[in-house]
């Protein structure tokens, strides 16, 4: 037992040592590095063999001499088969691409989640969808570390990790200190609120789970007020949740290795509401700070974004030519 767990911990640490080098700080890739394809490297936590040589914002364009243009198809080839497998690769910033062989075996420091990959991807293709303004700090990224509390019954803490697997949009909040733009964004949180909960259903049934999160606490008083122009429908109001993530807190963890604050990356030291959508691939397709379009523009923006524009999956021309019954959904 003592063996296993000093090599769990040594792999941990190895892992935790590399994570500056293997995900350089990038900035939200704009359309020109996106365009010319293949799947962008969101995060690399690393592996046996030549995941070194792979970096955050890297793009892979074929394993094993397939071209790959989709997050789908990098779930479907299973980079974790703990065989050698050969990645061409094209290096960030520049015109070289490089041949790297991996060998990758499931990431299993990354509880609750079983098996994990050692690089969370996505399309080049799909992640351009997204808006120019919607392209903030986080933008590109797995999901980072974050914890929110529950502030309805039943109560209890979500981690970032617990939120892979399945899509989420997101509106977290934050009160500015100046009380006249604080009491501006008092004002606005009950119409933003009920604009979210007026598609929460549609969201539901595309798989995509609403969350509203405020950086204060959320008393019920407080909730009741947030809730006044909402309609529960037939399913009852979202929840509300409190942010609660804490620097270097061993529960506020997510697909990333930890950061510093959270609040640090999607607020940037602007105290405006954001809106992030994560796909259910852990991937960040949608961060804006503040309301670019407007508070209900904007959030009609991400709504449809959510609905009809997270899916990776291969062009309908590559999923023609794929055998019978290797499509991946």
């Amino acid at each position: 037992m003592q063996r296993s767990l000093l090599s769990t911990l040594t792999l941990s640490i190895g892992l935790c040592a590399c994570g500056p080098e293997l995900n350089p700080p990038r900035p939200p890739p704009a359309h020109s590095v996106l365009a010319p394809g293949g799947v962008w490297v969101a995060y690399n936590h690393g592996c046996e063999v030549g995941c070194e040589e792979i970096k955050r914002g890297d793009r892979i364009l074929a394993v094993d001499g397939r071209p790959v243009s989709s997050g789908a198809e990098i779930d479907q080839i299973n980079l974790a088969r703990n065989t050698p497998l050969k990645l061409q690769v094209a290096k960030y910033g520049g015109d070289e691409i490089r041949e790297v062989t991996i060998v990758a075996r499931p990431n299993e420091l990354l509880p609750p989640i079983a098996a994990a990959p050692p690089m969370f991807t996505v399309g080049a293709d799909a992640l351009d969808r997204a808006p120019d303004w919607a392209r903030s700090k986080l933008f590109g990224h797995a999901i980072p570390a974050i914890r929110f509390y529950r502030a309805d019954e039943p109560r209890g803490f979500i981690t970032g990790r617990e939120l892979y697997g399945r899509a989420a949009l997101l509106v977290i909040w934050e009160l500015p200190s100046m009380l006249e733009e604080r009491r501006r964004s008092v004002a606005m949180l009950p119409v933003v609120y009920a604009h979210l909960q007026k598609f929460s259903d549609d969201l539901a049934a595309a798989g995509v789970d609403s969350y509203f999160v405020g950086d204060f606490r959320a008393e019920p008083g407080i909730r009741d007020e947030i809730r006044r122009q909402a309609d529960p429908g037939p399913h009852g109001f979202i929840p509300i949740f409190q942010l609660s993530s804490s620097p270097n807190n061993g529960n506020t963890v997510g697909l990333e290795n930890s950061a510093a604050d959270i609040r640090e990356s999607i607020f940037d030291y602007l105290a405006a509401p954001v809106v992030i959508i994560f796909d259910r691939r852990g991937i960040v397709r949608f961060h804006t700070r503040g309301f670019p379009a407007g508070p209900s523009e904007t959030l009609s923006v991400a709504i449809d974004f959510a609905l009809h524009s997270l899916a990776d999956v291969p062009p309908p021309t590559a999923l023609a030519a794929a055998p019978s019954g290797t499509r991946a959904q």
